[in-house]
């Protein structure tokens, strides 16, 4: 991969806007219900010149220049902000898939911020200026029905008590399903079908772009009560890492998905299946030890196992993701980077770890065929990933065009809605055999 290929986490033209303009943006956003998903962020730079800073001379503005010159080599174009006060600024991130993205901007704008501001004065001496950033957000999902208000007032509690977080960083998910507004009611109830076997763990093929044979799935959680109701999944996750029960849930899928993958090797059909890990995981000690008893229990190669690993939860621990990592690889495992290029993290880190694999995020996929921006984007996002000798897996994949760029571009595993949803294992196990016979038939 030429230099020039590499993806710049710097590219961007992220506009200022007034913090009226940019809550009228966020009332718009509101309007448009059920199409954009948002992330509010309140930033408190707490200036060591604070007070100076209230008298608004030129060089104490001059410190507001080159934050918005920081922030603005960070976000994204989509991406505003606003200066509300000369020590708060608010950020709105647009279209965010999920909380977790909104967390690892959170920490990038954070980490750009912490570095001394250094301005000339009127006598024609230097200061430095520090910043102590705290970053409180709320992520508010597509669909959902809370007013603006709701969203900015969220994300300043958060931005208060992320001053007691040991890493100044706090994003709330704000749940706005009437249905399962009440986290208290919810975990309840989720701990109830945790524990009594209710939830379900789904399939979603992954294919071997080069074959077009279908090599491994990704794992899935769903859960449906008993009304039929269906709960999100990042709400279950969201809710669990809250409460405590992030090694209860990631315990039965993995149980689960290797129960599935033992049944379907008694068949005759070995592949190998996809789990995600929440950054909670990173920190438990005894996560290797439980997966290393998973697999001899189940009877399964642990080569067959990739364990996926958000961007943001890599990031937010990396010192201890590093020998986390290492463990699971020294049993066999294999490592994805789950969720990437959504433009807010540094490159460079790839190298410290053992990745196997690197998942381009659904966002750039989608539209690949059309944009000529996404399909740069996935170009260098795939020549990244074989550079280090990484699998590149597209998500999101919904049409044949989009299959048709990938293929060319050199992507190696795909999956999305044009081969299947996830499905439970049942119809995925018929969904698997129908594939496969297809693709030999046309072979």
């Amino acid at each position: 991969m030429t230099q020039n290929a590499s993806p710049q986490p710097a590219a961007s033209h992220a506009e200022r806007l007034s913090p009226g303009d940019l809550v009228g943006l966020l009332r718009q956003r509101h309007r448009e219900r059920g199409r954009h998903s948002t992330a509010m962020l309140v930033l408190h730079l707490n200036r060591s010149d604070k007070l100076y800073a209230l008298s608004q001379a030129p060089d104490a503005r001059d410190v507001l220049v080159e934050v918005s010159r920081r922030l603005r080599k960070r976000l994204r174009a989509v991406d505003r902000y606003a200066f509300v006060t000369p020590d708060e600024v608010w950020i709105l991130l647009c279209d965010i898939p999920n909380v977790a993205m909104g967390e690892l901007a959170a920490r990038t704008m954070r980490e750009s911020l912490m570095r001394p501001v250094q301005i000339q004065t009127a006598n024609d001496s230097k200061r430095l200026v520090q910043m102590r950033p705290v970053v409180g957000g709320c992520f508010a999902p597509s669909g959902g029905l809370a007013d603006p208000m709701t969203v900015v007032n969220s994300a300043a509690e958060a931005a208060v008590r992320a001053r007691t977080n040991d890493d100044h960083v706090l994003l709330s998910n704000l749940d706005t399903d009437d249905a399962i507004v009440h986290r208290d009611t919810l975990e309840r109830e989720l701990r109830t079908a945790l524990f009594g076997n209710e939830l379900e763990v789904y399939f979603q093929p992954q294919v071997d772009l080069a074959t077009g044979h279908c090599k491994s799935a990704e794992a899935l959680i769903r859960w449906l009560r008993p009304d039929g109701t269906s709960v999100n999944p990042d709400l279950i996750a969201s809710v669990c890492e809250e409460r405590g029960m992030m090694a209860n849930l990631t315990q039965f899928v993995i149980n689960c998905a290797l129960r599935n993958m033992m049944t379907w090797q008694a068949m005759g059909i070995e592949i190998g299946v996809g789990i995600n890990l929440s950054a909670v995981t990173l920190t438990d000690a005894s996560f290797p030890a439980l997966v290393a008893q998973s697999l001899e229990t189940w009877s399964i190669k642990p080569q067959r196992v990739t364990l996926e690993l958000t961007e943001s939860s890599i990031v937010q621990h990396e010192i201890s993701a590093i020998e986390f990592m290492g463990e699971l690889k020294a049993l066999g495992c294999s490592l994805a980077i789950d969720d990437f290029g959504t433009g807010y993290s540094s490159f460079s880190y790839l190298r410290k770890f053992p990745l196997d694999e690197l998942k381009i995020d659904q966002s750039f996929v989608r539209n690949i065929a059309r944009d000529k921006g996404d399909r740069q984007i996935v170009s260098a996002l795939i020549d990244l990933a074989h550079t280090f000798e990484m699998v590149a897996n597209a998500e999101g994949i919904e049409d044949l065009a989009a299959l048709a760029v990938l293929e060319e571009l050199g992507c190696d595993i795909g999956q999305g809605y044009f081969y299947s949803r996830p499905l439970p294992p049942d119809q995925f196990l018929t969904w698997y055999r129908e594939h496969q016979a297809s693709v030999t038939a046309c072979s």
